[in-house]
């Protein structure tokens, strides 16, 4: 199902846009807009799906979606009502001219290596609940400052956040030589071929050995992490399609030679097997 394009019903005269939610339950289509979307949950436990992943949610946790990411929230207890407050902004509306003040554009470059989402961690979930708090008790400009010092505490434990979809570097691989994008590349352009530890070392112009270590120290990955990383990614999609007539073929069109070893790191990446994907993605959707 292709995600409804939203649009956030956010004023003109206001920079970010803050909206509390009580309801019967969260919005049911997969969707996507242009601004980020930082959600509190504040009641309410199901599965969030966004692009190629699924997370679970309890009450206190707090989600960083990025622009566009399509995503849906669906409850588990049917009959009991959710709560959250969002908060929704984007870089390229009126924040955009943080990236001409040299004091904020550090905030602005932490905005921008976010793209893919992130859930943060349950011992900094108290202090960002209360920023949240104090921005919705705020207004006009002192709910822009507190905005400010809520993407700086975030910013802070950077190094602590994972990516809720898809692959993404290190965070240290972004002061890395342009060599590592080079090669990430070419993995994102050639992941369903079959491709070796020594081919992908020989274009880095390192020994194999010399290579997985530098690679590691990049990307914080192994080159098969990264590299199943990105066949399941692509397995995830085409799941979601349904176009296929098996999982098997799925798995050899996503990279895989052995229809074992597919299930084997599907199910250690995302925790369940590609069947149970199937039936909980349709579930989600649809129900």
């Amino acid at each position: 199902m292709k995600p409804v394009q939203f649009k956030v019903p956010a004023p003109q005269d206001k920079s970010i846009y803050i909206q509390e939610d009580v309801l019967d339950k969260f919005y049911p289509y997969m969707h996507r807009h242009e601004e980020y979307q930082l959600i509190w949950i504040k009641e309410g436990i199901g599965q969030l799906l966004l692009d190629d992943n699924v997370h679970e949610f309890q009450p206190g946790d707090i989600f960083l979606l990025g622009t566009n990411q399509a995503h849906v929230f669906k409850s588990f207890i049917a009959g009991v009502s959710v709560r959250s407050v969002s908060l929704f902004f984007s870089p390229k509306g009126a924040l955009a001219t943080m990236s001409t003040m040299p004091e904020l554009r550090n905030l602005l470059d932490f905005v921008h290596k976010c793209q893919r989402g992130f859930k943060v961690p349950p011992k900094h979930q108290g202090q960002v609940c209360y920023y949240i708090e104090i921005l919705q008790k705020s207004d006009f400009l002192d709910q822009l400052v507190n905005f400010f010092y809520l993407l700086k505490s975030l910013s802070k434990v950077f190094a602590e956040l994972e990516p809720l979809s898809g692959v993404q570097l290190a965070k240290r691989e972004i002061s890395k030589p342009f060599r590592i994008e080079k090669l990430c590349k070419f993995l994102e352009e050639h992941f369903k071929e079959d491709i070796s530890l020594d081919e992908i070392a020989e274009k880095a112009n390192l020994t194999p050995h010399a290579f997985c270590r530098y690679f590691k120290n990049c990307t914080g990955k192994t080159f098969v992490a990264y590299l199943n990383e990105l066949r399941i990614r692509e397995a995830c999609k085409l799941l979601g399609l349904g176009r296929h007539d098996s999982i098997s073929l799925i798995a050899y069109d996503a990279g895989f030679n052995s229809i074992t070893n597919f299930n084997r790191v599907f199910r250690s990446i995302l925790g369940i097997s590609p069947k149970i994907y199937v039936r909980n993605y349709r579930n989600y959707l649809y129900d």
